[in-house]
């Protein structure tokens, strides 16, 4: 149900008080004024700073009612018998509901047991859920989502008729616009628009570079998301045909011909593996490939000191990436965002999000394809691995024989140098068990030689590079072993082939016990 019908059924229910979670008063206050007027109720406004005010409908504006700034105050005269057949928004009242405050609580409980038919309803604006205990029974919780797209033509279609400049867009141009801004809040919009026009003097189709800066930006002052742009494709993907393939099948999915056809827009994939292997690399390129936006999660950010103000910046990043869907949700190496959960050690916090993440991709609705890597698998909680959370578990293992020659030739390309200058079998043979992470790393490497000797890089350099490289499938063998023992039952590989078996080295790396007791480590 859409956020202004459902605040209708409250206000018709006689709800006595509503939290509504929203930036955007002026969409709060164009709801509550169609509510009014449709069901013959006064409407009045309340901030600190402007006191108490009574909407006019005549003269389609907000007229000073009384000079009521404190809140007590303000919330005794709602309780009088005199004020009935009324809404009343209360703007930024957060800050007073707090338990050093608790008589403001405690009016706001009173309210909450007036008669029905005295029909007034008191909406709490606030930026945030409250998450106040005492409200948990008594108040529901609205959440205004970001505008849609016929939202956002509104406000476009306002901005260019209001302003005077030179080229005004074209319907195709609106169209293409609009899109660009999904994930705005129409505040936002508007200024993006009017900042573009300012600079520009125009508002076109070409200016829409200008509106992904401008969002890319507003992205990242929430602390949570991160926007990427499209880079790379699977070209420049080493090995990992299984993966690949699945991917290429249901980037298809989006389309109006494929749902016609009757497919369904895939939920998302989980890539558990090896660090190094090249799952950060096909969820960046997956992007490109599917020309979606792509949103990176930080889980580690989410987390803030107020109650409840974890579960909050979680709704809000969900929110924000079905507004601008489809698209597609990152969330890299989600076991470290949820290293909370096992010992409680956060009071239940990494619970919280972590189930608001569980419900969100079980029932969202929007079409956000969630692509999740992660290292650690013992890490990670069973109910994320279940069936209906992604439609497909992929394991990304070391590169196969094949794969690292195919990755040679990715990197040496890369750094424009003639693949054919270079004994890619030789390379291929002599990095057995490292990671494609590696392999770079060992090209770069050979560069920093060749330079310093003054000459062109050569085979004989990247060989030294990679001789003289510590692979993880040297220092971390056991724990590789168990991840493919853990794979062969429980997920698919990314690659074709068997696994290779780890190389034997004629050292040992020493443990972390001998290591203690080594006089030159402190």
């Amino acid at each position: 149900m859409k956020f202004n019908d459902e605040l209708e059924n409250l206000i018709k229910a006689n709800i006595p008080a509503i939290q509504v979670v929203t930036y955007e008063w002026q969409r709060l206050y164009g709801f509550c004024v169609g509510i009014a007027d449709d069901n013959n109720l006064d409407l009045f406004s309340w901030s600190v700073v402007s006191g108490l005010k009574k909407w006019d409908k005549d003269n389609s504006q907000f007229i000073e009612e009384r000079d009521k700034k404190d809140p007590i105050d303000l919330l005794e005269w709602f309780q009088e018998k005199n004020t009935n057949n009324c809404i009343l928004i209360v703007e930024d009242f957060h800050p007073f509901i707090t338990t050093e405050n608790f008589g403001v609580i405690r009016h706001i409980r009173e309210i909450c047991r007036v008669d029905a038919s005295l029909r007034k309803t008191l909406i709490i604006q606030t930026p945030f859920n409250l998450n106040v205990r005492e409200f948990e029974k008594e108040i529901p919780l609205l959440e205004i989502e970001l505008p849609n797209e016929d939202t956002l033509e509104a406000i476009l279609n306002s901005i260019t008729k209001d302003l005077h400049y030179d080229t005004k867009p074209d319907s195709e141009d609106i169209r293409d616009i609009v899109s660009a801004s999904k994930g705005l809040s129409i505040m936002e919009a508007e200024w993006t628009y009017r900042k573009i026009i300012a600079d520009k003097s125009r508002l076109t189709k070409y200016e829409i570079t200008s509106i992904v800066k401008e969002k890319e930006q507003i992205i990242k002052k929430s602390g949570v998301l991160e926007y990427f742009h499209p880079q790379g494709d699977f070209k420049e993907v080493g090995g990992m045909e299984n993966l690949k393939d699945w991917l290429e099948k249901r980037g298809k999915a989006f389309t109006k011909d494929a749902k016609d056809f009757g497919l369904v827009s895939p939920k998302g994939v989980m890539l558990l593996g090896i660090p190094g292997c090249g799952k950060s690399l096909v969820s960046k390129t997956i992007a490109n490939e599917w020309e979606l936006p792509l949103l990176k999660l930080d889980l580690g950010s989410v987390f803030g000191s107020l109650v409840g103000e974890s579960e909050a910046r979680m709704r809000e990043a969900l929110a924000l990436s079905e507004a601008i869907s489809p698209s597609i949700l990152w969330i890299d190496e989600i076991e470290k965002g949820l290293s909370g959960m096992s010992d409680g050690g956060d009071g239940g916090t990494s619970a919280k999000v972590f189930g608001t993440l569980l419900t969100w991709m079980q029932e969202k609705k929007n079409e956000v394809f969630v692509i999740a890597t992660a290292n650690n698998i013992s890490a990670l909680p069973p109910e994320l691995l279940r069936k209906g959370r992604f439609n497909e578990i992929f394991f990304v293992d070391l590169p196969s024989k094949n794969e690292r020659e195919e990755i040679f030739k990715i990197y040496i390309d890369k750094k424009e140098r003639d693949i054919n200058n270079f004994n890619l079998i030789n390379l291929s043979d002599l990095s057995k068990g490292f990671s494609g992470a590696e392999i770079e790393e060992a090209v770069n490497e050979a560069l920093f030689i060749a330079y310093d000797d003054g000459r062109e890089v050569e085979t004989k350099d990247i060989e030294k590079a990679l001789k003289d490289t510590f692979p993880l499938s040297r220092t971390m063998s056991d724990t590789i072993k168990d991840l493919r023992d853990w794979a062969k039952v429980r997920a698919r590989f990314a690659s074709n082939g068997d696994s290779e078996k780890l190389p034997k080295f004629d050292d040992k790396v020493p443990t972390l016990a001998q290591e203690k007791h080594n006089p030159f480590i402190k």
